[in-house]
């Protein structure tokens, strides 16, 4: 088999993937519960640190919040479709 530089190759061309609302919602709350609740858990982590030691509570109660807030902010964004 020799190579011919004038025929271009075969190959079939992709598709782009089809983006809808839907799935700009989904990601757009993906990302929120990963900020709002790594927010938390931060938060709690240095309440943690500085004020009650041996606990962890502040730490659980602060992720639990940060989701918490995600998902409200992701029925809302649900509601609005």
């Amino acid at each position: 088999m020799s190579y011919d530089p004038q025929k271009p190759d075969k190959q079939p061309k992709k598709e782009p993937p089809v983006v809808t609302a839907e799935t700009i919602t989904m990601d757009k709350c993906i990302a929120d519960f990963c900020l709002k609740g790594g927010s938390g858990l931060i938060i709690g982590s240095v309440f943690t640190l500085f004020f009650t030691r041996p606990q962890t509570y502040p730490i659980w109660l602060g992720m639990g919040f940060g989701m918490g807030v995600a998902y409200d902010c992701c029925q809302a964004r649900w509601n609005q479709q």
